[in-house]
């Protein structure tokens, strides 16, 4: 079972995820690592999250891969297209019939005017997304290879 949700606070200010309840403007966004527990504990074999319109960590939860937020991929004039609000990724991933983990791969891209993604040359989201991993992360982290490659902790 896949579980993509909206969940978090939003904006260039809300690329970490940090424990507890997130807020934006006031309203409560809920716990982004409690809830994405809970769907594992409750048999989710991925969680997909976004809202923040900025990458977030990825972690692996028993076993099983949480991508806190994997940014924008499109909003025709509604959104930034510059820095980590520009930077996003598409999160390619291979799972087993049980739903456990075989691989996954970041595909690098960034927002351009009026709101859609491009590959990005630069790979920015390789970088930024691993440096979250290990900032937020640092013992169930997802390890980001320089190709993309998404693996468990080891």
């Amino acid at each position: 079972m896949i579980i993509q949700v909206h969940m978090g606070g939003e904006g260039a200010d809300h690329t970490h995820v940090k424990p507890g309840t997130d807020m934006f403007l006031g309203e409560n966004r809920g716990d982004p690592i409690a809830f994405s527990h809970a769907m594992i504990d409750a048999g989710a074999d991925l969680v997909i999250g976004h809202s923040p319109h900025v990458i977030r960590a990825m972690e692996f939860y028993q076993g099983r891969l949480i991508a806190y937020s994997i940014g924008n991929f499109a909003g025709y004039h509604a959104l930034g297209y510059t820095g980590v609000v520009g930077t996003t990724e598409i999160l390619r991933v291979t799972l087993r019939r049980d739903g456990s983990y075989v691989a996954g791969t970041i595909v690098p891209t960034h927002m351009i005017a009026p709101g859609a993604p491009r590959p990005d040359p630069q790979r920015q989201a390789i970088a930024l997304t691993a440096s979250l991993c290990r900032s937020d992360f640092p013992a169930t982290g997802a390890h980001i290879g320089a190709d993309g490659s998404v693996t468990p902790p080891s």
